[in-house]
């Protein structure tokens, strides 16, 4: 079994290189003791005792560029996490979709989906439009760098605190739409699960799909990004989103000042301008 030794600093500055160019994640020297933590079942994976070796590996190999993002990038997530948003979702944005009639399915896209949560949460807000609603529909594809979170996801079973939170916050919601049916776990209903779709995508490179979505949730991972970086992958975005279409980002995020085709609509909401 390999013994670590301690990450030197030139080591160190060369792995957050590579975590900013492999995932556009701009992580700083004090994330060091982080960073070595989660690369430490990796590196005893491969029999690699020190960081520089792992680094010369990683460098070396392509096939190691996945494993790599999977274990430096962060996976925190919930069900309904920051109310105002779903409020904005459910009692503003889907009554005026309804109210307008487009006549074709809402798409939405969940761009840093890790294992789901949101994209279960954007299905739940819409399948409860579709049962007062019988003409609606909707597509929701969830994205993510990570293979290992986007397996999670597609799986579809969760356990632990944000299950629990859940049940304890939208207890008539929760019991409407799992499937599991066991203590502490939830699943969502096989009907809705239908409606999502996971796929991976790096934010840092354009979005394969033209003027497709209607609202994009891209939320909590532009805190980790620099300046140009986060100007960088919601340029990559834009084109995806229909024009009007809506933005949503964190509630630590913002796009004021930053040339980019978006206008504020209110904290978090941002609207698509471009032409």
């Amino acid at each position: 079994m390999p013994e670590f030794g301690d990450m030197d600093g030139a080591t160190l500055l060369r792995l957050l290189q590579r975590v900013r160019g492999h995932t556009g994640i701009h992580m700083v020297e004090a994330k060091k003791t982080m960073l070595q933590a989660r690369l430490r079942p990796r590196m005893r994976h491969l029999g690699i005792d020190s960081y520089a070796g792992y680094v010369e590996h990683l460098d070396r190999n392509e096939d190691e560029r996945q494993p790599f993002v999977d274990a430096v990038t962060t996976h925190q997530t919930s069900f309904f996490r920051t109310p105002k948003v779903w409020q904005y979702f459910r009692d503003v944005f889907l009554p005026k979709w309804v109210e307008e009639g487009w006549g074709r399915p809402l798409r939405v896209w969940s761009a840093a989906a890790s294992t789901g949560e949101e994209a279960c949460t954007i299905a739940i807000c819409c399948e409860e439009v579709r049962r007062r609603q019988p003409g609606f529909s909707y597509e929701i594809l969830g994205t993510d760098i990570s293979t290992d979170v986007l397996a999670h996801a597609r799986a579809g079973r969760y356990a632990g605190a944000s299950v629990a939170a859940f049940r304890a916050g939208h207890p008539e919601i929760f019991e409407r739409y799992d499937a599991a049916r066991r203590p502490g776990q939830f699943m969502l209903d096989d009907a809705v699960r239908r409606c999502i779709a996971f796929e991976p995508h790096n934010l840092m490179e354009p979005a394969p799909w033209q003027e497709r979505f209607d609202v994009v949730f891209l939320r909590n991972v532009l805190i980790y990004f620099t300046a140009d970086d986060i100007r960088g992958a919601v340029r990559h975005l834009a084109p995806s989103l229909r024009r009007h279409g809506k933005l949503v980002i964190g509630e630590s995020e913002s796009l004021t000042s930053m040339d980019v085709p978006f206008q504020f609509v209110q904290p978090q909401i941002y609207e698509s301008v471009a032409a």
